[in-house]
């Protein structure tokens, strides 16, 4: 059954149960011209979208329709995890082809309502329309974080320490394990397919006076060089301190690659790249999944790699650039 057999209304119906986490925040969820919400007294509201275009950011070959609609999910929720925040509503716009299998949008609604449950996010509104184009998602997610605490790109400072949390270019690895329908992998698969946000840390972070955060969007590299064009500071990183997951170094020898360019240039591990003082260093060493991979120092905006021979590289500002030909 397509879409266009249940017309808007029905495809709504058959998506709209099971989408509230936490009802003491929604008045008023899917069914009315808006939705409505409660705010948090004396805390500061964050918003943001992500939109994801099938044969751009996903395909039939990488990506099952449950596995869809749970990245969509996360890419908004890991923004909100990078200002140290809590998610809270979410609304849902869609535009498909009228072919498009209603059974097939069921599954991506279901990943999508999986990870909203995990992070305690409501479902409660959005829009459908159709096109003559590919079927293109956006979610716009709101969250809110303790008024003026909201951890920003611009406030890291000569001396801070550069971090990373777990594993990252596993989801690179893991997209060009598919691509290539190598078998096995299965960690660096499931990272691409089913990435988590790093909410508790994010909100850990806050807590302990993290100066600048960053989530793991569009590669390492890129991330750190936002981090450092708004803070207006040089930062220099340890290639052999960035952690890879064992699968990596494995395909990167079966490729003959350099591991390390799946973290630095890939993308959409939505893990955690953040500056600290150093007065946190023996905390973030206690624990589990942190890694200390450089240095904030004072200079023009730059980002630079001692590589494994202790030779120095400027990285370039590169990751995913939806426009770069």
């Amino acid at each position: 059954m397509n879409v266009s057999d249940t017309g808007e209304f029905g495809f709504i119906d058959a998506i709209k149960l099971n989408t509230l986490s936490d009802e003491t925040t929604v008045v008023k969820g899917i069914g009315d011209d808006c939705a409505v919400y409660r705010a948090t007294p004396e805390y500061d509201q964050l918003i943001t979208t992500d939109m994801m275009v099938r044969g751009i950011h996903f395909s039939e070959q990488t990506t099952a329709p449950f596995d869809v609609g749970y990245r969509l999910g996360t890419a908004n929720i890991s923004d909100i995890a990078a200002m140290g925040g809590i998610p809270r509503q979410a609304v849902v716009a869609v535009a498909m082809p009228v072919d498009t299998d209603l059974g097939y949008m069921s599954a991506l609604f279901d990943g999508l309502k999986e990870v909203c449950h995990a992070y305690k996010v409501n479902l409660i509104g959005g829009d459908t329309v159709t096109t003559t184009g590919p079927l293109t998602l956006s979610v716009t997610l709101v969250g809110e974080v303790p008024k003026g605490e909201a951890v920003l790109r611009s406030g890291a400072q000569p001396g801070d320490l550069v971090v990373v949390s777990n594993t990252i270019g596993n989801s690179a690895a893991g997209l060009a394990l598919l691509l290539a329908q190598i078998k096995g992998f299965n960690f660096c698969k499931r990272a691409h397919q089913r990435p988590e946000p790093q909410i508790k840390l994010g909100q850990w972070l806050r807590q302990q006076g993290a100066t600048a955060l960053n989530d793991i969007s569009d590669g390492l590299s890129s991330e750190l060089w936002d981090i450092a064009q708004v803070s207006q500071v040089a930062i220099i990183i340890d290639e052999a301190r960035v952690p890879l997951h064992e699968e990596t170094y494995k395909l990167a020898a079966s490729l003959q690659t350099n591991p390390v360019d799946y973290a630095l240039y890939g993308g959409e591990d939505f893990q955690l790249v953040f500056t600290a003082p150093k007065s946190l260093e023996s905390s973030l060493q206690d624990l589990d999944g942190i890694t200390i991979i450089g240095e904030v120092i004072e200079g023009t905006p730059s980002v630079q790699a001692i590589t494994k021979d202790k030779t120095i590289r400027t990285l370039d500002g590169k990751g995913y650039n939806h426009f770069h030909e």
